[in-house]
């Protein structure tokens, strides 16, 4: 591990002027994954910036109709909170399937859509190409649990798994991204959020540089929304997902309408899935093939 400084942020102004003096400064809130990558020589930050103790980035609270999220809420927090509960299923089903109890406490929902791939090249000692070098070596090397859609070489040189279960939740949910950047607060659509690596941006976000996530929104809660979240392990529990699937829809008399189906666990980055969505939007619940929408969601694979 090299030496780096350590800077204690009193607000989102004080963090943001520490970030800009050019030099490779990271953000330390719940810590579970950046620790780790400085540990283990992944990453050599400059200088860690905590802002662990803002307490009013860790809040839920109604806004606009609708519901924001702290950055800094724990997981465990969102999976108990009984407003996201009730109508937000999705979202508090995939906290609740992330991690262990430990790092449900410690992990921050902002923190786990900017995690990094728990690819065993990345996290290894190999200068693969999302930590800048030529090659992607998953894709003809040890590439168990890795992508197995966006896995085209036009549209992404990375193939690994985004490891994030509440990323397709927020997309199912048409969740917000709220960003303090350099030229204010702004929101940014789940959907915009995540994206592929490109050559010039070897990331999974479109975060701007130097920018920090603030807080989630949701949309006002629907007395007719229903959502939820459904990840297969290797394991039964404490695992990241071999595949995940997130789901939301209005259900109308029975009727299924403005649905969202969003897939974790198979692609570089959670993306939704629009053939599923138009198949099942408009139709009656009782009339639906899951037999067939079972073949349709991994068609492509």
């Amino acid at each position: 591990m090299n030496n780096f400084s350590y800077i204690k942020a009193n607000g989102v102004e004080d963090a943001m002027r520490a970030g800009s003096t050019g030099t490779d400064v990271r953000i330390l809130a719940g810590g579970t994954d950046i620790l780790p990558l400085i540990k283990d020589g992944i990453v050599s930050p400059d200088a860690l910036i905590d802002i662990s103790g803002w307490r009013d980035c860790s809040d839920i609270e109604e806004v606009d109709g609708g519901l924001l999220i702290g950055a800094l809420a724990p997981l465990a927090a969102i999976a108990s909170h009984p407003q996201l509960l009730d109508s937000y299923r999705a979202l508090a089903d995939a906290c609740k399937l992330a991690a262990t109890p430990q790092l449900r406490n410690m992990g921050t929902i902002g923190g786990n859509l900017l995690q990094q791939t728990r690819c065993w090249y990345y996290r290894g000692h190999h200068d693969c190409w999302i930590k800048g070098g030529q090659i992607c070596f998953a894709r003809d090397g040890e590439n168990e649990n890795h992508a197995i859609f966006m896995t085209d070489p036009a549209e992404s040189k990375c193939v690994s798994a985004h490891p994030s279960d509440p990323g397709a939740a927020l997309l199912a949910l048409d969740a917000s991204v709220v960003i303090m950047a350099s030229g204010g607060e702004i929101e940014m659509p789940v959907a915009d959020f995540f994206a592929l690596p490109t050559d010039d941006r070897r990331t999974y976000t479109n975060l701007p540089e130097g920018a920090l996530i603030t807080g989630i929104k949701l949309p006002q809660p629907s007395t007719i929304r229903r959502s939820s979240y459904v990840k297969v392990m290797a394991r039964a529990t404490w695992a990241f997902a071999l595949a995940g699937v997130a789901l939301s829809a209005n259900i109308d008399r029975g009727r299924v309408e403005n649905a969202r189906v969003a897939r974790a666990g198979v692609a570089p980055i959670p993306f939704r899935v629009s053939s599923v969505e138009r198949q099942i939007s408009g139709r009656a619940v009782t009339d639906l093939d899951f037999e067939a929408l079972g073949t349709l969601v991994v068609e492509g694979a």
